[in-house]
């Protein structure tokens, strides 16, 4: 597990309007906004990541990886655990009932058919929805004010890349977006 990586998902939901805690590897997230509906799409952008309500996300910080099925299966019991009945007991207290499990994952297979394959067996698995790493990082990135000052440092970090144009329209959509 990435601490840099769960701090940056972790900011990504703060500065969209939820209460954030930390459960061992976890981050259990509740909306305060009350805006949430469900969400039709496996793969959640960053529009809609508003309409959660609550949810355990488990952030797999894999950045070298793309999900494939050969991936996923020879990570199996790691990808899944937030599936496991354990895990429920432990975040029971905080969710109650009724949360999406989300995992965030560096990216998904270009090809079609391993795509599809890759959100199948997550699904039978468990997983309500997924969020692309480039969506969390790209997220924050527009959220973010370079004339404001911000408590955290992972914010005030992009704020000042920000500020200093490391960050145009440009470089930003390569950096993100282009296939490796």
């Amino acid at each position: 597990m990435s601490i840099s990586a769960l701090e940056i998902v972790k900011e990504f939901f703060i500065i969209n309007g939820f209460y954030v805690t930390r459960k061992d590897n976890f981050l259990i997230v509740k909306n305060t906004k009350n805006k949430y509906k469900d969400i039709e799409e496996f793969i959640i952008e960053k529009e809609k990541v508003i309409f959660i309500d609550k949810a355990i996300i488990k952030v797999l910080a894999w950045h070298t990886l793309k999900f494939t099925p050969s991936v996923i299966k020879k990570f199996y019991s790691e990808i899944f655990e937030i599936t496991e009945e354990k895990i429920y007991k432990k975040v029971k207290d905080l969710l109650v009932n009724n949360y999406k499990k989300i995992l965030v994952i560096p990216g998904l297979p270009s090809n079609l058919s391993l795509r599809n394959e890759s959100i199948k067996i997550m699904k039978e698995k468990g997983i309500n929805n997924i969020i692309l790493f480039p969506t969390v990082i790209s997220g924050l990135i527009e959220r973010i004010d370079e004339r404001n000052l911000y408590q955290s440092q992972t914010l005030e970090i992009i704020r000042i890349l920000k500020f200093y144009k490391f960050f145009s329209e440009k470089k930003f959509e390569k950096l993100l977006f282009e296939e490796k």
